[in-house]
């Protein structure tokens, strides 16, 4: 077996586990082990939880499912797959992370989106200016 093919293997194995870890918390949003109200949220907001982290369970999943099946039957296919499941993954996370900073520490998490916004889109705006030259296709003659 290919050491790719095992990474992928050992990836999808990875992958799986911390699929485990947003769906228990998932149970633990719904049916909360202490009572009162310093344990529980709004509906509203219970129920944004509940679907950011069941969205973000599902997309560790499809990474742990694509990593598999890239480690099975390598292909260009199976891994432009991986690379859209772990983009899926990637932006999951950071909304729960901003989610989980947002509900005690509002002021924080404007101003963190305030500053990451503006970077971010400077980063891709300098990244799609860089363009090839222009006589990048040009052939020339020998000599």
């Amino acid at each position: 077996m290919k050491p790719v093919r095992v990474l992928a293997a050992l990836g999808a194995i990875c992958f799986a586990y911390l699929a485990v870890i947003p769906g228990a918390v998932v149970g633990a949003t719904i049916d909360p082990a202490c009572s009162g109200s310093q344990c529980s949220y709004s509906p509203p907001v219970t129920v944004f939880m509940v679907f950011i982290f069941a969205a973000t369970s599902l997309a560790l999943l499809a990474s742990a499912v694509t990593l598999a099946l890239y480690a099975v039957r390598p292909s260009t296919r199976n891994a432009g797959l991986i690379a859209i499941a772990l983009k899926a993954s990637a932006v999951a996370i950071g909304v729960v992370l901003l989610s989980e900073l947002a509900l005690p520490d509002p002021v924080a998490a404007i101003v963190i989106v305030g500053v990451c916004v503006p970077v971010a889109l400077l980063g891709t705006a300098r990244r799609s200016s860089r363009a090839r030259p222009p006589a990048a296709d040009t052939h020339r003659a020998p000599g």
